[in-house]
């Protein structure tokens, strides 16, 4: 190359520069696109005073993929023409330097570099870019976090989703939808995207401590009709005193004198109860007891009463509702029951040890008389045609036997004689409501005479 190119190429290169530093392009960085829906490119441009005057024969404006150069670039929007690979609009005033575009349903692989050309009066295709972010689905929105709120105060809670399509704005929604009021809009950013808002007040309460508030974005689709949603949450962290301070006993009363019962002391608080204190009551008189979650105690007589325990933290105090102690009254109908059955049971014991006694000696049969001895009924009754039929006993008059419902007497065995019937007279027959009559008999121990 000779001294005289190196010098045309420099002087080339020198005036680009200068031209080139008046021509600028003003547009964001980046831009997040849903896809399948539409984005807008907000745009200005600046030209070297030398061009101004051509500004009013401009005509069209092109957005090219990937490059600003010919080679390697693709025209996918121009203004001058109808039929473009994206279908869009320029929605600024190119004769007022203002290039806003308007591009629609954008395809999910269509994440690039994005230049644009103004054309008419002059032809310039702008060295800055704009890079589109197409994603399948929306980011989520922005929350603004709250950190710990003290019980009573009002709250405020933001959130914010962006807008890439403002044809097609999402929608904000809270939940839970109850939990207050919401004031919603749109506003524009310092490099003209739009943001939708919608801001969340209430009083902050104890019951919403822990709990989860979501803010959820539905978002519009140019294609098919159809809507995609993304949601962000926070949870909340509410200070407050003790609440709902409750003492509950493990047994039921009343209780036996000498019984141990565990009182135990329940509260809710943020932060934590920091100590608990129990109390009894007896009439107007309150006597502390001793600190700690849980109190232990041997009930008697000196103990009972009204019990309620304290619960505190650094934002308050909360006393709980009472419960009673007390102790069973001593049952003394128990031990006189007691008394009268092991009396009843000794005295039948006892009976019972004499009655067998008495049935083991045989001198006390001789001795009972009809009302204590056991009557046999179905017993041989001698009759008197009988033992001279058989002749095989005969009794005189003195030897009678008359039973009459008085002393029963056994005759006593003085001989055996065995007539037809081959009946013992040692059998001891017993004689009841039977009278003998007076009949000859022969004396004990001669045998009968047989019938002839």
């Amino acid at each position: 190359m000779t001294g005289t190119q190196c010098f045309f190429f420099i002087g080339c290169f020198l005036l680009s520069c200068a031209l080139g530093s008046d021509w600028r392009v003003s547009m964001p960085q980046n831009i997040k696109v849903l896809a399948g829906s539409c984005v807008l490119i907000p745009c200005s441009f600046e030209v070297p005073d030398a061009y101004k005057a051509r500004l009013a024969q401009v005509t069209n404006g092109v957005w090219r993929k990937h490059s600003r150069w010919f080679t390697d670039g693709i025209d996918v929007f121009n203004s001058s023409v109808s039929q473009n690979i994206l279908r869009g609009k320029i929605v600024g005033n190119l004769t007022e330097r203002n290039c806003t575009t308007i591009l629609h349903n954008i395809p999910r692989n269509y994440t690039e570099k994005y230049y644009f050309r103004v054309g008419g009066g002059f032809l310039y295709t702008f060295p800055d870019f704009v890079n589109l972010n197409v994603k399948a689905s929306p980011d989520k929105p922005l929350v603004t976090p709250v950190g710990e709120l003290m019980e009573g105060t009002q709250v405020t809670i933001n959130c914010s989703a962006a807008v890439p399509c403002p044809r097609l704005p999402p929608a904000l929604t809270w939940v839970p939808l109850s939990l207050g009021a919401s004031k919603k809009g749109q506003r524009v950013n310092q490099d003209g995207t739009e943001v939708a808002f919608s801001t969340l007040s209430f009083k902050a309460s104890h019951l919403h401590h822990g709990q989860r508030i979501t803010c959820a974005a539905n978002y519009p689709l140019e294609q098919g009709g159809s809507s995609d949603q993304a949601a962000e949450a926070v949870i909340l962290s509410v200070l407050y005193p003790p609440k709902n301070t409750s003492a509950s006993v493990s047994l039921s009363q009343p209780v036996a004198s000498g019984t141990n019962v565990t009182l135990t002391c329940n509260s809710s608080a943020n932060p934590k109860v920091e100590g608990y204190t129990w109390f009894r009551r007896r009439g107007s008189e309150v006597t502390e007891m001793r600190p700690g979650e849980c109190l232990t105690i041997t009930v008697t007589e000196g103990n009972t009463g009204l019990y309620h325990c304290e619960a505190r933290n650094q934002h308050g105090k909360q006393n709980s509702t009472e419960v009673q102690i007390s102790v069973k009254g001593e049952a003394w109908w128990i031990w006189v029951v007691a008394v009268i059955a092991l009396l009843l049971c000794g005295s039948v014991i006892l009976g019972l040890c004499r009655l067998g006694k008495s049935r083991k000696s045989p001198s006390n049969l001789r001795g009972l008389s009809v009302d204590e001895s056991s009557v046999y009924a179905n017993i041989n009754t001698v009759t008197k045609s009988r033992f001279m039929a058989d002749n095989e006993a005969v009794y005189s008059n003195e030897d009678e036997a008359v039973y009459n419902n008085e002393d029963m007497t056994y005759p006593r065995k003085t001989g055996s004689s065995t007539g037809q019937s081959g009946a013992a007279i040692d059998n001891y027959d017993l004689y009841i409501n039977h009278t003998t009559p007076s009949c000859q008999r022969r004396d004990i121990g001669q045998p009968a005479k047989s019938k002839s």
